[in-house]
């Protein structure tokens, strides 16, 4: 627990309590908290009452600690909303670029902004892909698949929403105009029940301790069940 301590107190003196838990979201130590003994835990639980620290970071890892056996199908789940999400988002965008004129024609008749839109597409498609494909065993599934699904998506949000927002410029981000709740929701869920960092990890985990080849492990992914 010595190597965390000194990480996790560095942690709590750079931040204040306003901004400590998205942080400890950020940096993973929730999510590895919640997998060690409570006895290893305790150290970082008086880190936090030496410094006063007003944030729920407690109910918080009780919390996770009593979801942990669901996070598979959570994070399935939370998938399947970011593939809305994107989806939703790239027909806002299309609509804005075949709508919003510039140089006397409309913008999505640019190029430029026509590759924007392919690769935007791609990526939902690909969100959606793996949203479904893990969702084949209901709610039994395998941690790699969900490990797979929630990946996907947490790597494509990024790239979704960063390019609803070019295509849409400034008013994008008006009170007005709603493309920021829907990019603002896909970023939170991007960190909900494992980041992609978290998930990735998972799947090396799971790749080293299998047999065969890698491609024969891809393919394997949405076959095992979490009740095998």
């Amino acid at each position: 627990m010595s190597e965390l301590l000194a990480p996790f107190e560095r942690l709590l003196d750079a931040h204040g309590s306003a901004d400590l838990l998205p942080e400890l979201e950020r940096s993973g130590f929730l999510a590895a908290l919640v997998e060690l003994p409570l006895a290893d835990v305790e150290p970082l639980l008086r880190a936090l009452g030496r410094r006063a620290i007003d944030a729920p970071v407690v109910e918080t890892m009780a919390a996770r600690a009593f979801l942990e056996p669901s996070r598979p199908l959570l994070a399935i789940m939370t998938a399947c909303e970011m593939a809305g999400l994107g989806e939703r988002l790239l027909e806002m965008s299309i609509e804005h670029a075949n709508q919003r004129s510039q140089f006397g024609k409309p913008i999505g008749r640019f190029q430029a902004v026509q590759q924007q839109l392919a690769v935007m597409a791609e990526q939902v498609i690909l969100v959606r892909i793996a949203a479904e494909a893990a969702c084949v065993h209901g709610l039994a599934p395998s941690e790699s698949a969900a490990a797979m699904a929630k990946s996907v998506g947490s790597k494509a949000a990024p790239v979704i929403a960063g390019i609803a927002h070019a295509v849409h410029g400034a008013i994008g981000i008006t009170a007005e105009f709603p493309l920021h709740r829907y990019t603002a929701r896909l970023h939170a869920l991007r960190m909900a029940y494992g980041s992609e960092s978290y998930w990735n990890a998972r799947i090396g985990a799971a790749r080293l301790q299998s047999d065969g080849t890698s491609l024969e492990f891809v393919r394997g992914l949405h076959v095992t069940t979490s009740t095998s």
